[in-house]
């Protein structure tokens, strides 16, 4: 019976062998984490109001000569920039509170903000989403009714403005505009400013 001693023990080591290598390919086989974007969204907006003019950004300077060749606005500024950081068939969801026109505001009468970028995905030549939207609930004086001490109270309607996109594609590290709005009750009009670029670690 001792003769077969080695041969079980040249087994047992086999089998052993056998379980630490397919541990170690088990944990080299782990998911490798997606590279990830920073997506930016530029609101520009153009107008005719006397005293609105604003800074551009310098990465906004190629935009804003485009959109001087194509609308008469005499005056454009930066609204707000918002980031994103997504990775291949993630999702981006935003909803505020925003003074996006630049006017006073208080309390009562904000402008409530939301845009989403579905199913982002990195592609050959650039990036391409499955769905864009941009929407904001903008408030608007109607009229107003005196009170018994003789003060004025606004009355405030909202009027809903936005702009819904499928299967749009974006360039790499290039400012593109990707869609207009019409301001309510002005001249006014939203430009809509995509870039997406590579995340730092």
């Amino acid at each position: 019976m001792n003769q077969f001693r080695p041969v079980f023990s040249i087994f047992a080591l086999s089998v052993l062998f056998f379980l630490s290598s397919t541990s170690f390919a088990q944990a080299d086989a782990s998911p490798k984490l997606e590279p990830s974007y920073v997506v930016s969204l530029q609101v520009l907006i153009g107008s005719n109001e006397p005293g609105s003019k604003g800074d551009v950004p310098s990465n906004l300077s190629s935009i804003t000569r485009q959109l001087k060749n194509n609308f008469s606005f005499s005056n454009y500024r930066l609204a707000n920039t918002f980031l994103g950081r997504i990775s291949n068939t993630g999702n981006i969801e935003y909803k505020s509170i925003s003074n996006i026109l630049g006017q006073e505001t208080d309390a009562e009468s904000q402008t409530f903000l939301e845009w989403s970028l579905g199913n982002f995905r990195s592609v050959q030549s650039g990036f391409q989403a499955r769905s864009f939207r941009f929407g904001a609930k903008v408030p608007v004086r109607t009229g107003g009714t005196r009170s018994e001490s003789g003060r004025v109270d606004p009355i405030i309607n909202y009027e809903s403005v936005g702009l819904t996109m499928s299967m749009i594609g974006l360039p790499a590290n290039m400012p593109t505009l990707i869609g207009t709005i019409s301001l309510p009750r002005t001249t006014g009009t939203i430009f809509l400013i995509a870039t997406v670029r590579s995340a730092d670690l």
